[in-house]
């Protein structure tokens, strides 16, 4: 049966003969065989879309006017041009004035929908055309043919209006809030885009510096892993850089009262023997007539300090200045100082004995200040 005569026809609408195919099967004894079938049948025709085929040549029509206004233009800044520089360069400076204004109607393309941010490639469309259109005036003077030449600047002028109105039809000023959405959403893919393309040059910049940093870039690397880990680490009072300078042994303190298990209060070698003079005995509490100096028997013992050059002190209320533990580096330099094949473990062993904590990146940081002070050594 003919498939057209199945297919009822609207009455006012065009059809059109077309091709069409179908699966047919043939069964026999039970062995199945498919092949396909063309057959004839009718479509619709749409109705012919009379404003896409008028504006697509409109477009046509700006794309030939401005061809022939480069062309225009160029033979004539060129000619205009040639008695000062060579031809080519001539005609070549002379085909910059139309590409000039051409470039601008990208720009107003691009920004159809925003009319502010379409405005200032506009203005600068307008200004180089005139820029095009003067040049060619001028050249006709120079030929003695005034009129010839504002007539031909007419042509970027014409060229210039076919476009503007072309522009006008595609731009669609967006609604406050739809534009507001809009811009949202293209700053966000633009900022992605952006950090994702930044991101990608510091990772290459790294991995070529890694690779051909040398043992400067490793240092340096080094000097920042180890001021990160300091300041990751528990909070200490700041106290005057000194130089590095030995631990001193703690000086027993002034014998106190009678008291259960009492600890003694250590103090700098340095100041032990005005301490032990100003600091008596201290009498039960019965027979006491005079307020003692601030030495709190119960207080918890205190960790051994460094020795710094003593500063004179009143001897009415002598104080002992606190000094902060010595820094990691320090501890390597005078080890490594001392004894230039001590080992990784040794330099760990002395950093944790002078109160760091045992932190997991502790023996990490400990190496890299090794190799830092010594680039030469080798990890053991």
């Amino acid at each position: 049966m003919d498939e057209s005569a199945e297919q009822p026809r609207i009455p006012g609408v065009k059809y059109r003969p077309v091709k069409r195919f179908r699966e047919e099967t043939t069964e026999i004894d039970g062995v199945a065989s498919t092949r396909t079938v063309g057959y004839d049948a009718w479509e619709p025709v749409p109705p012919r879309e009379w404003d896409d085929l008028i504006l697509n040549g409109a477009t046509a029509v700006a794309v030939g006017f401005t061809a022939i206004a480069v062309a225009g233009g160029t033979a004539s800044i060129g000619g205009l041009l040639s008695p000062l520089v060579p031809g080519v360069v001539a005609y070549g400076m002379g085909s910059v004035f139309a590409i000039a204004w051409m470039n601008c109607l990208a720009f107003e393309w691009m920004n159809r929908t925003r009319p502010s941010r379409a405005r200032p490639a506009m203005v600068a469309g307008w200004f180089f055309l005139l820029l095009s259109m003067g040049a060619v005036v001028a050249y006709g003077h120079t030929k003695d043919a005034l009129w010839a030449g504002a007539f031909g600047a007419c042509v970027d002028l014409i060229a210039k209006g076919s476009w503007w109105l072309l522009l006008r039809e595609y731009a669609v000023p967006l609604d406050a809030g739809v534009a507001h959405w809009l811009q949202d959403q293209e700053q966000k893919l633009a900022g992605r885009a952006l950090l994702g393309k930044r991101m990608r040059r510091l990772n290459r910049q790294a991995a070529y510096q890694q690779a051909m940093g040398g043992t400067e870039f490793r240092a340096a690397g080094a000097i920042l892993a180890s001021a990160d880990a300091s300041r990751r680490g528990p909070s200490q009072p700041s106290v005057r850089e000194a130089a590095p300078v030995a631990v001193a042994e703690p000086a027993p303190a002034a014998p106190v009262a009678p008291q259960p298990a009492p600890p003694a209060a250590p103090t700098v070698a340095a100041s032990a023997a005005p301490l032990e003079k100003s600091v008596p005995s201290v009498p039960p509490a019965d027979e006491q007539q005079a307020p003692v100096p601030p030495v709190d028997p119960a207080a918890p013992p205190v960790p051994p300090v460094e020795p710094v050059t003593p500063e004179p002190t009143p001897a009415a209320n002598p104080q002992v200045t606190a000094i902060d533990r010595p820094s990691i580096g320090a501890i390597c330099r005078d080890a490594i100082g001392a004894n230039p094949k001590v080992t990784d473990d040794d330099l760990l062993t002395a950093v944790l004995k002078a109160g760091h904590p045992n932190r997991r990146t502790l023996a990490d940081t400990v190496r890299r200040s090794a190799q830092r002070i010594d680039p030469n050594r080798k990890a053991s």
